[in-house]
């Protein structure tokens, strides 16, 4: 449903339910484009890796 398609209709409850449709769009995509970023940017300080932990490498003993 775009103004470009045969069932458009120039009145104001398309408008109010495809500018709600865009305006949750626009935020799931920001939100998303946002949580990539700082993410890649979290991910590229290059932290320490933790340390293993030791009772891992004595399973066989038990």
């Amino acid at each position: 449903m775009t103004p470009l398609s045969f069932e458009w209709k120039w009145a104001t409850d398309y408008f109010i339910f495809m500018g709600l449709l865009y305006l949750a769009l626009l935020i799931i995509g920001g939100g998303l484009v946002y949580t990539y970023i700082k993410t890649w940017f979290d991910c590229d300080q290059g932290e320490e890796i933790p340390p293993k932990i030791p009772s891992r490498s004595k399973y066989t003993k038990y």
